[in-house]
């Protein structure tokens, strides 16, 4: 479906634009080129050439301080903007990318490339995927990749490459994008996983897990309700609510599974592998109801805990906490004897990548590869970890509950340079 409305407003700037634009139509790589970036003024190193709003949005040039090797990014008001054009042959295939985030509000961006023919006459568009953006975060908000790959059609010899963003009634926001990149053929999508994205290297095994087994590994794990090496028994739910039963936790099919029952009866369970002080934890993880029989939700959280859990609010690391079926997913880091906290949205019934990096002043949170925020926080306690497998009751114990399943697919830890072990 033809974009008319951007179309008019990009055509009604042409002229305004000509000159530079003129300077900013990058051409491909000649035959045999090793594929390059081809976006002019990718970083808005020394103006805004070839950047621009389409819908009267205030423009700005904004100092950038987190993102590696970028100094400024575009700024607007506005929620649709142009970048810079692209000289095209038909037949080729490009990927379109940039860095996007929104301050103020949170929302969706996504890449729009109109072609046009060489008397400047519009053919046709593509339109990328919707991108989520999330929501500003007192600690830090993230650069979250916006793509889109498209071939070029016959007779188009120019491609303007645009950006839509959609904040819903959010006002006052800051549309941001930076780090333009266009290469000649199809890019392969991003990781994500946080350890492939960001370079951790190989996962430690004796403090991992992929769950692939028939049934839980006793050496690696204890399961709640049950002394250690053992896989029958129950004990007091969280905060005495419902109960903990081993029978609860199971593994097969590639997956751990912890199974919450409509009268209480939940599960999870702990690690028995070696206490270690900062490094990189990686879970990929899904927890969903069973039934709608009118019940309360459980309570589904991935984390890191000390090994004396009586510290816990100076040192628990709670990296997916939500109710199951919430649509927000939330990171809060425990220190100190208080908390800071930031949060999601995501559809955290479907599998999805959540991790740490915990450092000696600073706890990184990421979802499916994309760095979702940072708290500034020291812990000094060895961690232990329980694998991503902890389904609560927070209702009081009577309380109808709606049955629900984690699943665990694997976790599994990364050490970095401050990586202690007990």
């Amino acid at each position: 479906m033809k974009h008319r409305p951007l179309r008019r407003r990009l055509t009604a700037l042409a002229s305004a634009v000509a000159t530079a634009a003129a300077l900013q139509v990058a051409a491909p790589p000649g035959p045999g080129a090793a594929a390059a970036n081809a976006c002019a003024n990718p970083v808005l190193a020394s103006n805004l050439d070839g950047w621009g709003s389409l819908d009267g949005g205030w423009v700005t040039r904004d100092p950038v301080g987190d993102l590696p090797g970028v100094n400024w990014a575009f700024d607007t008001g506005g929620r649709s903007f142009y970048m810079p054009q692209l000289s095209v042959t038909a037949g080729q295939t490009w990927t379109f990318s940039a860095r996007d985030r929104v301050v103020y509000g949170s929302g969706t961006a996504r890449i729009v490339v109109e072609w046009y023919n060489s008397r400047g006459r519009y053919l046709s568009e593509q339109r990328g995927p919707i991108t989520t953006l999330p929501a500003f975060a007192e600690s830090g908000d993230p650069w979250t990749p916006v793509a889109v790959t498209a071939t070029v059609p016959s007779g188009a010899t120019s491609a303007h490459v645009l950006q839509e963003g959609d904040f819903g009634t959010a006002t006052g926001t800051d549309f941001k994008a930076t780090q333009c990149d266009y290469r000649l053929g199809a890019a392969p999508p991003p990781s994500d996983l946080a350890a492939v994205r960001h370079g951790w290297g190989t996962s430690v095994p004796s403090q991992s897990d992929e769950f692939n087994g028939s049934s839980v590994d006793l050496s690696k794990w204890g399961l709640f309700g049950a002394d250690p090496g053992e896989t029958t028994g129950c004990s007091p739910g969280h905060n005495n609510h419902g109960q903990r039963c081993a029978s609860q936790t199971t593994q097969g099919g590639g997956h751990l599974s912890v199974t919450g029952t409509a009268g209480g009866k939940t599960g999870g369970l702990y690690s028995r592998m070696r206490a270690f002080k900062y490094g990189r934890v990686e879970v990929r993880e899904r927890a969903m109801p069973l039934a709608d029989n009118g019940g309360r939700s459980y309570h589904a959280v991935p984390l890191l805990w000390p090994e004396n859990d009586d510290d816990w609010t100076n040192a628990e690391i709670d990296f997916a906490e939500r109710d199951v079926n919430s649509p927000q997913v939330e990171l809060f880091v425990h220190h100190d004897g208080t908390q800071n906290s930031c949060s999601f949205h995501v559809d955290s019934t479907q599998f999805h990548n959540y991790a740490v990096d915990w450092q000696p002043n600073s706890v990184k949170w990421y979802v499916d590869g994309n760095l979702i925020c940072t708290v500034n926080a020291s812990i000094g306690y060895f961690n232990s970890t329980n694998g991503g497998a902890q389904l609560d009751m927070f209702p009081p114990t009577g309380t109808l509950m709606r049955p629900a399943r984690q699943d665990v697919d694997w976790i599994r830890m990364y050490a970095n340079s401050y990586t202690q072990y007990r």
